[in-house]
């Protein structure tokens, strides 16, 4: 694991023990542990952060003696810490780690992430362009000459859309033609900005459905744009394994009255591969246990099911994870990449 250090002495310098979690947990035997576990999370407050905080919850009725501790992080910076040992868990994209793994943002070629394991997919995320539902805007064309945010440059949701741009045959600088501007905004600017109508559209990579849409829709009715085919499937091939084809049902926003075709990705649970098999396995199984406990903690785990937990991860699955899952009958899907080190694809 990540450090060493006797529990018993790290207490006494702190003055303080850590209190079981909150969530009520069963079904797992308690189990000798590792003495430290760190969790790699998101923002003070982020749907990341949050969800980290209760797989700690319910791994700490798993492991009642091991300290278990919550760290800011991000969906690339927490790659980067375990694959360092800095951290023992990790929530990340499947798109983001399908790049790690390839040399790409946030690694680089010289030192590519491959000590990538999967243990459970979470949430789905989509490529989503919002626009009020009552706007003339209905197809990636039309954001020609449109105020639009896609966060800022290098971010997750920045290099999305200028791949979706590239699939439509398009470039930022079509956007800014006539008046049109992209707007460097972050994900909360961005949501005032369109719910204020200072914007005409704001795609991010998302989680579905957000709150924060559901927020601006106190506002105005929000509906997403669907793609065309032949781009998702363009899209698909410049960016590798980490996406797939997605459709957002119709009724997901207050304006959403057709489904919308798009492509998505998975945020996932993973270790390093040096994790072992047996505490994988354990940890898969805590949380599997007390899933209906464990979904409580956020809306956006309302999807999390025996035909989601082992699928859509990009990267390999940690032997401990398929362990659990072919025990349990829980249907998985293989990864493209290879676990020799190559990371090249094989198929």
């Amino acid at each position: 694991m990540v450090y060493t250090i006797n529990r018993r002495s790290f207490l006494k310098q702190v003055g303080a023990g850590v209190a079981l979690g909150a969530l009520p947990v069963s079904g797992v035997a308690r189990a000798a542990g590792p003495d430290f576990l760190a969790i790699g999370a998101g923002p003070s407050g982020g749907v990341f952060n949050i969800i980290a905080t209760g797989i700690a919850d319910v791994l700490r009725n798993t492991y009642p003696d091991t300290i278990i501790d919550v760290q800011p992080g991000g969906s690339g910076p927490n790659l980067l810490r375990v694959q360092a040992r800095q951290a023992d868990l990790g929530l990340t994209s499947a798109s983001n780690a399908w790049d790690a793994w390839q040399g790409k943002d946030p690694a680089t070629p010289e030192a590519p992430i491959r000590k990538t394991r999967g243990l459970m997919s979470l949430m789905q995320s989509a490529i989503q362009i919002f626009v009020d539902a009552n706007s003339d805007i209905h197809s990636l064309e039309d954001l020609r000459g449109k105020q639009i945010s896609a966060g800022q440059p290098g971010q997750t949701s920045w290099l999305a859309f200028q791949a979706l741009l590239d699939a439509h045959g398009m470039t930022i600088e079509d956007i800014e033609q006539d008046g049109g501007a992209m707007r460097e905004l972050s994900w909360s600017e961005s949501h005032n900005a369109l719910r204020n109508g200072q914007l005409d559209a704001v795609m991010w990579l998302s989680l579905y459905p957000h709150p924060t849409v559901r927020e601006t829709e106190t506002a105005r009715p929000i509906r997403t744009l669907s793609f065309d085919s032949a781009a998702i499937d363009r899209f698909m091939e410049a960016t590798g394994g980490g996406y797939e084809k997605v459709t957002l049902p119709k009724g997901l926003y207050g304006g959403q009255s057709e489904p919308a075709d798009t492509v998505g990705t998975t945020t996932f649970l993973f270790a390093s591969d040096d994790m072992s098999d047996e505490t994988a396995r354990q940890i898969v199984e805590a949380i599997w246990t007390n899933r209906e406990s464990f979904k409580s903690v956020h809306a956006l785990l309302a999807g999390m099911s025996e035909e989601t937990v082992g699928r859509g991860m990009a990267v390999p699955l940690h032997p401990g994870a398929a362990a659990f899952y072919e025990e349990n009958g829980i249907p998985v899907s293989a990864s493209m990449l290879s676990v020799d080190g190559s990371g090249s694809s094989k198929g």
